[in-house]
């Protein structure tokens, strides 16, 4: 299924599809913008990651500045999985079972079901440190999607992750912004 959204203000990132040639251009499109290193080297270096985004179900990672303080960032991804088989019940049914399932693995996740222009969905909340070698500690605010599409067959997971506290508000306003602007491609037309 096709997908479209907006980006946020700033967004640099590759869009991944299934089309190499496209991906090619678009990663030297941003080596052209952000390579510090040759733009060939650094869109080389972006086209290794594409088989892997791909067989992830990544359609589009990057970054955007985010939150009050200057140099503050957010990493934007979204994917699409597919289910197994046809997905069991109602897309709210189906939304109400991910919520319960979030909750367990994340237990400080604020989670909760909303209802986006494209159907049913979760939205979770969360925040933590993460543990690097050498006594690095890093804090991670995350904001994450999870949509079950149209189709019965896909959900859609957008997460957008920063590393400062002071910028979960606008962690979380960006990306309700990318979910609720969700739309199928076809729709778009």
């Amino acid at each position: 299924m096709p997908l479209r959204i907006d980006l946020p203000p700033g967004f640099a990132g590759l869009p991944v599809s299934n089309d190499d040639q496209l991906n090619r251009r678009h990663a030297w499109m941003v080596a052209e913008n952000v390579a510090k290193t040759s733009v060939e080297e650094f869109g080389s270096y972006l086209m290794t990651l594409v088989p892997t985004m791909q067989a992830n179900g990544i359609r589009v990672f990057g970054k955007f500045a985010v939150g009050p303080r200057k140099g503050d960032v957010a990493t934007l991804t979204l994917g699409v999985a597919q289910w197994p088989d046809t997905a069991p019940g109602s897309r709210d049914a189906m939304v109400a079972a991910m919520a319960e399932q979030y909750r367990g693995r994340h237990k400080r996740a604020v989670v909760q079901p909303v209802r986006l222009p494209i159907g049913p969905a979760v939205v979770a909340i969360s925040g933590g440190e993460f543990h690097l070698p050498e006594r690095d500690v890093r804090t991670q605010i995350k904001a994450e999607y999870q949509i079950p599409m149209p189709d019965g067959r896909s959900v859609v997971i957008l997460s957008v992750v920063a590393e400062s506290e002071d910028a979960w508000p606008a962690v979380a306003e960006a990306t309700a912004k990318v979910a609720w602007s969700l739309r199928s491609g076809e729709a778009a037309r």
